[in-house]
């Protein structure tokens, strides 16, 4: 079994309504460890988004908007399309100035996410535990760290991502908190910090 079907076992054993794990691996290329990077930003940063929503009031519903907007959008990019079409909704009425039918629904939306976030957070905690870790290197490779620059300096996303598959393979003795760092700057979309970063390394 390779580590996508262990994976989608993981995934039929928990049965989380609403979110198209498939669909989500598919928008980051078939990555499975890429999309689990974004699942884990997701569930350590709902929560506060969900805490904004919670304050609801009449004189708020613009601020409200855009909110659920953002909401809207991270459901979506992690294939979580049942909260994501939630999200659309209240986004519309709120828009709309319809108080009644946004106040209506927000709880049930934040109870929603908020469901989901505890069953994203239990398969990422499911996935880990057979992940295993790599081989050991002392420190990340020289080398690919100056691939990574000169590829972030050039926006070559392609590259970037490769480079950072083979860093990942490794456990570092030192240094392994730069790999982290970068991969989030890359699921992030952050290359200039990753350029300037970089140059103060290399």
């Amino acid at each position: 079994m390779d580590e996508k079907d262990r994976i989608l076992a993981i995934f039929a054993g928990l049965g989380i309504e609403g979110f198209d794990l498939e669909e989500g691996i598919a928008r980051f290329g078939g990555n499975p460890g890429l999309f689990f990077k974004v699942l884990k930003t997701f569930v350590d940063s709902i929560g506060g988004h969900l805490d904004k929503l919670a304050g609801l009031t009449e004189e708020g519903l613009e601020d409200y908007a855009i909110e659920v907007h953002g909401i809207k959008g991270s459901c979506y990019g992690i294939s979580a399309n049942k909260a994501g079409d939630m999200a659309r909704e209240l986004e519309l009425s709120a828009k709309a100035g319809d108080y009644e039918r946004t106040v209506s629904g927000n709880a049930v939306l934040i109870e929603a996410v908020n469901v989901l976030a505890g069953k994203l957070r239990e398969l990422l905690a499911e996935v880990e535990k057979g992940s295993g870790k790599g081989p050991q290197r002392q420190s990340p490779d020289k080398a690919l760290l100056e691939d990574m620059f000169w590829a972030s300096r050039d926006f070559d996303i392609d590259r970037m991502q490769e480079v950072l598959n083979e860093l990942e393979r490794f456990e570092y003795e030192k240094d392994g908190d730069l790999v982290k760092w970068l991969s989030d700057q890359v699921t992030s979309f952050n290359y200039g910090k990753i350029e300037e970063r970089l140059a103060t390394i290399l």
